[in-house]
């Protein structure tokens, strides 16, 4: 784990933060470790949020505010989450059941090259063809049932989903933590992250 946080480290040095300017007219939420109690006050309190970007991971989300945020997807609000190395950096297992999903460790400290489903036509994938991703560890989602699969390895593999939850929607990606900092000027990178939280929000993607 030591040797994982010194290389994350040491990468975010060179890469350079998601420019959130480029994302209009979509009202999120960022939650880290450090600004739980904003969530917190959100669902207790109220708001005017239309997503969720859940990068801390469920060690710092009680169970009680995990309930919350099921509670408030349910009526129709949008969740991103995310699949970490570990608890500290997995958002995903407020959504997904510890049995749906499995993980395999790639070894691998450089991005990763995934490509769309074929045929499948989602808002999501609106001008998506490839995105690059660090992806850490591959995950292997047992129950796929209403599920829609959003990205895959080279040899097929799930690594990227969407879902309906109740009134509301859900994005689950691989990368925790690393996300903000994947290369916006690669493949389609920038356009997904777009998507995903147009569709979060809305439903649909212009």
């Amino acid at each position: 784990m030591k040797k994982y946080l010194i290389i994350v480290a040491l990468m975010l040095v060179a890469l350079t933060p998601f420019d959130y300017g480029k994302l209009p007219k979509v009202r999120a939420l960022v939650v880290y470790k450090e600004n739980v109690q904003d969530l917190w006050n959100f669902l207790t309190k109220g708001g005017n949020y239309q997503v969720l970007d859940i990068r801390a991971g469920i060690a710092y989300l009680p169970t009680e505010l995990q309930d919350l945020i099921r509670k408030w997807v349910n009526a129709g609000g949008g969740a991103l989450a995310y699949m970490g190395a570990d608890d500290e950096g997995d958002s995903a297992k407020i959504f997904l059941k510890d049995q749906e999903v499995e993980y395999a460790s790639l070894n691998r400290w450089t991005p990763v090259v995934l490509k769309r489903p074929a045929n499948l036509n989602h808002p999501l994938l609106k001008g998506v063809e490839r995105v690059k991703l660090y992806l850490f560890r591959i995950p292997d989602i047992k129950n796929m049932q209403g599920k829609i699969p959003l990205l895959e390895t080279v040899d097929g593999k799930t690594v990227a989903l969407a879902m309906s939850y109740g009134k509301g929607r859900v994005v689950i990606l691989p990368t925790g933590p690393l996300m903000p900092y994947f290369p916006l000027d690669q493949y389609d990178n920038e356009r997904f992250f777009i998507n995903i939280y147009q569709w979060l929000a809305y439903g649909k993607v212009p």
